[in-house]
């Protein structure tokens, strides 16, 4: 199998060009270890099999950053057969620096000179010959979005593949000075055994060039693999290129690239008086001014919410009707009445809830990467990150961290996977614990319940206090956990590139959709429904379905005792609802309406939707599409925000369970009753997020740091509902 590369800087549009070439087979994971993205895809082109790997994206290989060291070991111990360097022809001369670090790696490569159409509009001239003889490999012209140079970009890379040339050596074009240092370690190298057999994996040029840079990275491997220490002559010849240049050694190499960069330009390219970035600029002026620049981005975000949220919610209604009543439907006539009850129970209750709870988000995850595709391929994205810097620096995060706690708003899934816009772990990590503090709209028929419950006409002055408890429950969080290493940034400063504003491609934003949305749909099914089938097992055994008298009952009565400093534990039936919210947080009405009041509509209800056929169902759920379709398209042009906020009121809550409302009012009567009711929504505010969340961090951060978060997410709650409770007391 021949195994191609894809290297370049952000912004370039390489995952476009690999989606024009990879098509459907393009798949999307992680990197082992990390949460930095990986695609990659495998297919037949003129009968050879070809593994395509997207590395990410970095401006050089420096290992100061995850993308940098995985760019750079992934070229160094995988040994692609050839190299894609994708560059941007309307930037050539900030691209063409690290194509200059590429070629001190001494791999078979060839580039593609991207946005080609663009290049041609803005009538510039490039002479090719010139260039490609200077440049030392082939360049093909591309454009992802025209689908333009991609079977030629294919067949030159076969053709260097095929040759077996594992290495290739290019010109470096420093000034003399530096040529003579590089001279010299090269020297050295031969002269050590051990030099030399690291030579054969890093390459001569780029292994004499760190070493006179004294690439930590690298000399921690040599140290390792290799039992060498860089030795005193080495040292002696940095310092004095130092003191002759008067610059440290990074920057003269830095500088010494960018001098040949600079050399090729003025000999082939030439720009004309029309530039791209004039009406970059003028859209920026308004975008990023000073006083306009953060409230337009806080109507983008809001209309980003209303959208993403409004949108997806007739589809969700939808899909959820979809596969609890019409596929429920006909899996339960498959069960007869010889079925144990446990099987039927763990049939229809067990797996086709577990699939209802995962595929119920497949709408909501669709138009939230829709959207965030379009702002990333249009150059918005990088702006928040500029935008929002110095108010989420105090934090100890950047810009982009803003964007994942406003959709914790409306659903804590997506916040956690759009954490994968931040650069470094760290400032993922932290930005994940802070975002299931933001109360999502799962939360809020539990509000309605108890607001409708004990607090009448105050519901929504409670229920914004609400949503203020878990901003700054977040924002004391994050300040907290910055103090501690996993959470630490690095501490660098924001390097970022305002790319251009460009037209996004539909096709290019669908695909990116669909693939991201396919990946979610995967990995999220195996964990979401183990834990929702361990839930379905505590509520059913050990008397066949009685919730009242079920394990998670047992468990409510055994840790009221813990629980009692919180107020509410005085009735076991919110203890033990605790637990089922794991599944869903609006669940926690159901369980109140099942333990409270029962379910004896059930049977009739059940009877009464067995009435009809299937072709009847077939048209009913057809027809229920064309609706929920129209209804999503309608909300969607609506920028309605204001319906994500809306409490459910008492009478869309009896209708999940009729006289639930009544029977809450029952569970206490004294003067404290609403300080109790208060102290339990704070703690389902707070508390463990649903597995569906806990999913989605185990898949993005691993066991360990969805352990942490679990234990957090007990500590916070008890602490804060205790103190609500005790200190509200002294007022009642």
């Amino acid at each position: 199998m021949i195994k191609i590369a894809f290297t370049g800087n952000p912004n370039v549009g390489k995952s476009a060009l690999i989606n024009a070439i990879a098509g459907s087979n393009l798949k999307v994971g992680n990197w082992a270890g990390v949460t930095v993205e990986k695609k990659e895809a495998e297919f037949e082109y003129k009968g050879e099999k070809i593994q395509c790997i997207d590395l990410p994206g970095v401006y050089s290989l420096s290992p100061y950053t995850l993308e940098e060291t995985i760019t750079r070991d992934f070229i160094i111990n995988e040994k692609p057969d050839v190299i894609i360097n994708i560059v941007d022809s309307t930037n050539l001369e900030r691209n063409l620096y690290l194509t200059m670090l590429l070629k001190e790696l001494e791999k078979p490569m060839i580039m593609a000179l991207n946005f080609y159409d663009e290049f041609e509009k803005l009538n510039y001239k490039l002479d090719m010959k010139k260039f490609t003889d200077m440049i030392e490999m082939d360049v093909v012209m591309t454009s992802a979005v025209k689908r333009t140079g991609i079977q030629e970009l294919l067949d030159k890379a076969l053709l260097i593949a095929k040759s077996n040339e594992k290495d290739k050596k290019y010109t470096l074009l420093f000034d003399q000075c530096l040529q003579n240092a590089i001279e010299e370690i090269k020297c050295k190298i031969n002269c050590d055994e051990r030099l030399v057999t690291a030579s054969e994996k890093f390459g001569m040029d780029f292994l004499a060039i760190k070493l006179l840079e004294q690439d930590k990275h690298l000399l921690e491997i040599l140290k390792s693999e290799y039992k060498y220490e860089i030795d005193a002559s080495i040292l002696a010849t940095t310092n004095q290129l130092e003191e002759d240049h008067d610059e440290d050694i990074e920057t003269i190499f830095a500088e010494g690239r960018y001098g040949t960069v600079k050399g090729i330009l003025a000999k082939t390219f030439t720009t004309s008086i029309k530039s791209r970035l004039d009406f970059t600029d003028k859209v920026d002026r308004v975008l990023l001014n000073k006083y306009l620049g953060l409230p337009i981005f806080f109507l983008i975000i809001v209309g980003l919410m209303g959208t993403v949220f409004n949108g997806s919610a007739p589809l969700i209604d939808w899909v959820d009707g979809f596969v609890n009543n019409y596929i429920g439907k006909y899996v339960a006539m498959l069960i007869d009445e010889n079925t144990p009850n446990w099987l039927a129970s763990l049939v229809m209750d067990g797996i086709l809830g577990g699939v209802g709870g995962v595929v119920v988000f497949v709408p909501l995850m669709l138009y939230l990467y829709f959207f965030l595709a379009l702002l990333e391929e249009s150059g918005y994205m990088s702006r928040v990150a500029f935008l929002m810097d110095k108010i989420m620096t105090k934090l100890g995060l950047n810009g982009k961290a803003f964007v994942p706690m406003v959709l914790g708003f409306g659903c804590t899934v997506p916040a956690i996977y759009a954490t994968r816009t931040l650069e470094d772990e760290s400032s993922r990590r932290l930005t994940a614990a802070m975002a299931p503090f933001m109360s999502c709209g799962a939360r809020l028929p539990v509000y309605g319940l108890f607001t409708a419950a004990f607090f009448g006409a105050k519901a929504g002055m409670v229920v914004m206090s609400l949503y203020v408890l878990g901003i700054v429950v977040a924002i004391l969080t994050g300040l907290i956990l910055k103090n501690f290493d996993m959470f630490k940034a690095e501490g660098r400063a924001l390097l970022i590139e305002l790319p251009p504003y460009r037209v996004p491609s539909l096709r290019v934003i669908v695909k990116s959709t669909l693939t991201r949305t396919g990946s979610y749909l995967k990995k999220a099914t195996t964990i979401i429904m183990g834990m929702l089938m361990i839930l379905w097992a505590l509520t059913y055994f050990p008397n066949n379905g009685d919730t009242a008298n079920s394990y998670m009952a047992k468990f409510g009565k055994t840790f009221q005792g813990v629980l009692k400093p919180t107020g509410f534990a005085d009735r076991w039936e919110t203890v033990a609802a605790i637990p089922p919210s794991l599944a869903a947080k609006e669940i926690v009405v159901g369980f109140m309406a099942q333990v409270l009041v029962g379910d004896e509509n059930a049977q009739e209800i059940e009877e009464a939707t067995q009435e009809t056929g299937f072709i009847q169902d077939t048209a009913e759920q057809l027809m229920g599409l064309g609706v929920a379709i129209k209804d999503s398209i309608v909300a969607v042009v609506s920028f309605d925000v204001k319906g994500l906020f809306t409490v459910p009121d008492a009478e869309e809550i009896e209708e999940e369970g009729s006289g639930v409302v009544s029977a809450t009012k029952m569970l206490w009567t004294d003067e404290l009753a609403p300080l109790r009711a208060y102290s339990f929504m704070v703690f389902i505010l707070l508390v463990v997020p649903c597995v569906v969340t806990l999913g989605a961090i185990k898949q993005e951060f691993g066991y360990k740091f969805t352990g942490f978060i679990i234990g957090m997410l007990l500590v916070i709650p008890y602490v804060v509902s205790t103190l609500i409770f005790q200190v509200g007391k002294l007022f009642f």
